[in-house]
């Protein structure tokens, strides 16, 4: 009888280094600048959809790569909930009593 070792196998998915949401957001920006492409392949012409889709999708790239950098995937989602959370008014007040 033959015996098989057991692996863990890694699901997750890479891009360029992302992790967390930022290989989403990444995977949104390449389906958008296609879509975008085409769009504009269709509508107007060769050079102006290459003009405009490739800076565009480098420069998407380059800001996700920023945050990855700076942030990480978690501090980014961290920061970015912050936001969403509401300010408390915190009041200073002595205590008399």
């Amino acid at each position: 009888m033959k015996s098989y070792t057991i692996q863990k196998i890694d699901t997750n998915l890479y891009i360029k280094g992302f992790s967390g949401q930022l290989v989403y957001l990444s995977l949104y920006g390449i389906l958008a600048a296609l879509i975008l492409f085409v769009i504009l392949y269709i509508a107007v012409g060769t050079f102006v959809s290459v003009a405009v889709c490739v800076p565009a999708f480098f420069a998407w790239l380059y800001r996700l790569n920023r945050i990855q950098r700076d942030y990480g995937h978690r501090g980014w989602h961290k920061k970015r909930i912050a936001r969403q959370l509401p300010v408390f008014i915190t009041i200073k007040q002595r205590i008399y009593q």
